[in-house]
This record gives C-alpha cells, structure tokens and sequence, in this order.
C-alpha cells in the first residue's frame, strides 16, 4: 500500500510540473518604438541596436492546442519583429521571420567590421549607436534648422517619373546615416521632382547651409544646381549619369553611356568582331552611344559598321519596322539561310526598346548563339535577361563588392528591389559622413579614395575610375562573366 501511495503521489507531481511548463514558455519579443514618436520626444531619445530602435519585453505566452511538446525544447527562443511604419513612410508587408532576422544582423556587423579604404580616423565602425532618426515631415522653410548639425543636403526627384529611383537612393541613404552617422549629422531631403523648384535653391542652401549635397538625379537638375553648389563651394554627389558635367567638386556616381559603350567595345573588338550592326533610338541618348560606338569601331580602319536609329513613330509602325530591320539585317527568305551580314549586332535602348526589337532579330534569323549581341547596362534586368532571343549577349555592369550581406540586409529592411542605385547611395552616404568626421578639404579626403561596395576611386576634377565587367547571359537569366574582359578599365 505505502508503494502505491508514494507512486502515485510522485506521478501527481511530475504531471503538475510538466503541465505548467507547457502552460507558459517564455517568449521574447522585440518590440519597434515609433519613430515619430521619437521624433517628437527628442529628450527621451536613444535609439539603439542598428537600423532600428527597440525595446526588448518578455512575456509569457500560452502555447495553442495543436502544440505538443515534441515542436519545443528548452533551447528555443522566439523572436517577433512587429510591423512598423519604415523610414521611407511605408509598413512593411510582413513582420521580419526569426532566422533571417538573426542572419541579417550578422552579417551587417560582418560587412559593416570591415576595414575600409576610407580615412576612419574619427569613424568608429564598432559603434552600435545610431543617430537622431530623421524627420521626413521637416519643413525646410517653416521648420528650424539646428545650426550646429553637419547638413547633407539630397536633391531628389521624389514625384515625378525618376520618383522610384529617388525613393531607392533615399533608402540606401537612410540605412548609411543609422548605421554610421553621428549626432550632429543628419540629411535633409529636397523634392527636385517638382515644377520650378528651382526658384527656391538660394533659400534652401541659405537656410540649410549644408557641407555636401547628395544628388541630383538628372542632368537637367544638375544644370539647375551646379552654379548654385560652385558659388557657396559645395562638394556635390550627383547620380546623373552626363560625364560631359563633372568639373572640380561634381563627381558623378552614375554609368554613363560612354563608359558603357568603352567597356562592351573594347571586349567585343578583343574578342575579334569586326562587322557591326548599330541600333539605337532616335533620341539625344541614341546618338550619344552611336556616335560613342563608331569611334571605337573606327580605331581599326579593316572593321565595317552601319547604324540604324528608329523613331517612335516607326517602332509604333509594325509593317514599316518589319520592312526596315529586314532590310537592314540583309534577310532572304530562303530555306536554311543565315544571317551573315553581320557578326556583332549592338542593340541600345531602354528596356521597353530592347524587347521590342529583340525577338525580331531572332525572326529575322539572328541567332544570338552565332551573332554577337552586344547591350549597354539596361539589358541587367530580369525581362531582358530572360528573353530566350538575348541568350549568350553581353552587357557591361558595375563590378560591385561586398554586395551579398548588404543585400540580405536591404532584403530584410526594405523588402525593396536591390539595384545599382542602392549600392550607389549607399556608398555616397558613408563617404559624405566619413568626410564630415574630419576636418580635410574634399579635394584632399577624396584624393584616392575608394568606396565600400560599388569600388569607385575618386580622382581631382570630379574623375572616378569604376570597375566594370562584361556580363553573358544564360539560360534562365544566369549570368557569366567574360574572364577576357576582366581588366578592362
């Protein structure tokens, strides 16, 4: 009897323990603040722990019904990401999942731990402080501007047609100055999109005084901007692409259509073409990388070319362009006829050009396999890049670096598509702070300097030398780098 009774007393208890446990694991929870709350409450402000600010709070949950022990053990601790209002104004889709969050975060101290070729004298790249987050709603003329703040001041076409690459280069900025910045820097955004704004430039420099300007996008704002920028002797940053702009103080971040007609040329004359079909739009950008393209083509006196530009008109035109591509490409309708004319076709345009052209030149018996097709940095993307007519054609790209973490990371932030543009405002961002943390002049920061992910090396007089390398593209839109090309400036 005494054996039943302490038998079943020790089974009483090994229930009761095991039932609380399943009754209450602890769950950690990281809670988002708001930003605009802290915004408001600048005093009680200390945002923390990378890009984001947050307060960590434990809390018992109950597991479901469904649950048993077996999808639990003492070693499981959950994370939950709640959703929250991004910096850019926008709520993310879905809350950020418990593994990927923990590899994102690794890998930005990964990346970020790295030594760069910058000065970081006064940057300490350890720091998991961040700075003040930035108020989006500012008003630069009705709201003051703290004087003693180190101003970047971004020009970007936040409405408009550029507005998504605006909001990309905003992203990319605002991920720099968290994960880098210091107190008394910030960034203040300006709209470039917006008709006659600049009227208001002298207010906006007067007002905002800053020590570098980021931008702008387009060659239009950037005539607007530079006399501007070289009267008050402020550095600018800008995205535009037109190398014909760039002087003292104006270095340009964008691929410019020469460097992308050198960089495709010089492989494709490396390789051995030498009889050259040229189509392009009928546009100022046409013309830009057709007139840029025979002069390379020229440099050997044996080599043969011709030009084709196409109008909207005549691209609107489907029998007119069927007639004219015929014509062009020499094509006889006559049973297993090649395409001999040419050995290399280069096909410029934008995206919507390149497909609209591109399965005509199939039709017409271009074989991408056996002809050379040669595009500018408009064919790195997935629709062209997956256009079974495009297999095995090359196009230039920048040869970034340390791109994978930041990635995963851009991925995790912004649920955003990662492109050229990201690595490109993410790379100004850290070198205008970096150069805001010293106490050199531009010229002499800048002197050799190279950025952390696109690998840019700035020279005087607004030079960058940017790696570049040739891109083939696969099946399934893979790509394969021209190993011949590799060291092509």
């Amino acid at each position: 009897m005494g054996f039943s009774n302490s038998n079943i007393i020790i089974l009483l208890c090994i229930f009761l323990i095991v039932n609380g446990c399943n009754q209450t694991i602890p769950k950690i929870i990281v809670e988002k603040q708001n930003p605009n709350k802290l915004i408001k409450d600048k005093q009680k402000m200390t945002p923390k722990n990378n890009y984001f600010s947050e307060k960590i709070v434990k809390k018992k949950i109950g597991t479901s019904k469904n649950t048993t022990t077996n999808q639990l053990n003492d070693n499981d601790v959950v994370f939950e990401f709640r959703n929250e209002r991004l910096l850019q104004g926008q709520v993310s889709k879905k809350p950020l999942q418990n593994k990927k969050t923990s590899k994102a975060l690794s890998a930005v101290f990964k990346m970020l731990n790295q030594n760069l070729s910058l000065d970081t004298t006064n940057l300490n790249l350890n720091n998991t402080e961040v700075s003040n987050p930035i108020d989006y709603d500012k008003n630069i003329y009705n709201s003051e501007i703290n004087e003693n703040y180190k101003n970047i001041l971004a020009l970007l076409p936040f409405t408009g047609s550029y507005s998504n690459f605006a909001l990309k280069i905003r992203e990319s900025l605002d991920m720099s100055i968290l994960r880098f910045g210091s107190k008394d820097i910030q960034i203040i955004y300006f709209d470039t999109g917006k008709d006659k704004y600049e009227l208001n430039l002298k207010n906006i420099l007067k007002t905002v005084k800053p020590k570098l300007i980021i931008g702008p996008f387009t060659r239009e704002s950037l005539l607007k901007i530079k006399p501007f920028a070289k009267a008050e002797s402020i550095p600018v940053f800008t995205f535009s692409n037109d190398i014909a702009l760039i002087e003292k103080n104006i270095w340009s971040l964008g691929f410019s259509p020469e460097e992308q007609i050198d960089s495709i040329f010089s492989c494709s004359l490396r390789n051995g073409s030498k009889r050259f079909g040229l189509i392009a739009p009928e546009n100022l950008y046409g013309n830009i990388i057709l007139d840029r393209s025979v002069s390379l083509i020229k440099t050997n006196k044996d080599n043969y070319f011709e030009k084709l530009r196409l109008s909207n008109k005549q691209i609107n035109n489907k029998p007119e362009l069927f007639s004219i591509l015929k014509n062009f490409l020499n094509y006889k309708e006559e049973v297993n006829s090649t395409h001999t004319k040419f050995d290399t076709i280069f096909l410029g345009g934008s995206k919507e050009f390149v497909l609209e052209i591109a399965p005509l030149l199939a039709f017409y018996d271009v074989d991408s396999r056996k002809v050379q097709i040669l595009g500018t940095e408009e064919f790195n993307t997935s629709e062209i890049k997956n256009e079974p007519s495009l297999e095995k054609a090359w196009f230039p790209m920048i040869a970034s670096q340390n791109t994978e973490d930041l990635k995963l990371i851009w991925n995790e932030a912004w649920k955003d598509e990662y492109d050229y543009f990201t690595n490109a405002g993410f790379d100004a961002g850290i070198i205008g702070i970096n150069y805001l943390n010293q106490n050199k002049t531009i010229d002499v920061f800048l002197k050799d300097v190279k950025s952390l992910i696109n690998g840019f090396t700035f020279k005087a007089n607004g030079l960058l030398t940017k790696p570049v390398s040739v891109m083939q593209i696969e099946k399934l839109g893979m790509l394969k780098s021209i190993k011949l090309c590799n060291d092509i400036d």
